[in-house]
């Protein structure tokens, strides 16, 4: 138990992560698979939808966020997006490189992409959610308010 309660965050997360996953690949296989349409399209209206699911799970059952007003929300999720846009885009980069490249199936290649973004979205979350890391952030705001004044 001592175990599990010290990667809790993290189990939890990969359990929705998972889930999220999930989601992402069906989306992904009914729009490029079924409906015949192009990689990058589906892929992002898959990304987009398993992120809105990542974004409240995230936040309300993995690193159980109370919340502090709407302004803190925005903040939050102004975050998130950023980081899920770079993973993204990251996301679309492997995807259309490894489909065209590689001989295998567009469903494996979606699966080995899950698993790679899912690590980089866990790390990047730990950073926005979790309030042990919030020096981080804040930081990095305070770089860029000083790149923006010079």
């Amino acid at each position: 138990m001592k175990f599990y309660n010290k990667y809790r965050e993290f189990f939890v997360y990969c359990f929705f992560g998972f889930l999220a996953s999930v989601i992402n690949i069906f989306v992904f296989t009914a729009i490029h698979s079924q409906f015949h349409l192009k990689v990058l399209f589906a892929n992002t209206v898959a990304w987009l939808l398993a992120n809105i699911f990542s974004f409240v799970v995230t936040r309300r059952f993995v690193f159980k966020v109370p919340f502090e007003g709407f302004k803190k929300l925005a903040e939050e999720s102004s975050y998130f997006l950023v980081s899920r846009l770079l993973a993204l885009l990251i996301d679309d980069i492997f995807m259309v490189v490894a489909v065209m490249v590689l001989p295998w199936s567009s469903f494996v290649i979606k699966i080995i992409d899950q698993i790679l973004i899912g690590l980089f979205n866990y790390f990047s979350s730990k950073i926005i959610f979790n309030y042990n890391n919030r020096h981080l952030l804040e930081k990095m705001k305070q770089i860029s308010k000083d790149k923006k004044e010079a």
